[in-house]
């Protein structure tokens, strides 16, 4: 019995879908805007100065994150987000000639916090935080 229906079903989706017709305008432009276009700048520096910057901007990213005591989400989450991925997009590659253990460390943290973001996970933007600290202190003190 339920052989029949979803056959019945799937063949109704299937004439609906073909009797659509679609119309392209010609006059309508076709490039498509960036969807996080971002007007900021790439920081500049070198490793030893964008990567303290970067560990203070991971640590101020849990805060941003979910409601606070009163409820409230506060705002700024995305504009820190896209500061952690600029200072990380700056010393990236030279991190990666001078130090490739470390660079493969602190781009899982930089992506941890991403996914703190977007997962709405305080306890992981404090997590990459504490360990980004820790890589860096590592780095700079060789």
């Amino acid at each position: 019995m339920k052989t029949p229906r979803l056959i019945g079903l799937l063949l109704g989706v299937l004439v609906i879908s073909t009797a659509c017709s679609t119309t392209y305008d010609r006059t309508a432009g076709t490039t498509v805007a960036p969807i996080n276009a971002s007007t900021t700048t790439l920081p500049s520096g070198t490793v030893e100065e964008l990567l303290p910057r970067l560990v203070e901007a991971m640590t101020g990213l849990s805060s941003l994150i979910g409601p606070n005591q009163s409820g409230q989400t506060m705002p700024g989450k995305a504009d820190q987000l896209a500061l952690i991925n600029a200072l990380w997009n700056a010393a990236e590659t030279e991190l990666i000639t001078v130090d490739p253990v470390a660079a493969e460390s602190l781009g899982r943290l930089v992506d941890l916090s991403n996914t703190a973001v977007i997962a709405n996970h305080p306890a992981d933007a404090d997590k990459a935080a504490r360990f980004a600290g820790q890589v860096v202190d590592n780095f700079l003190n060789k």
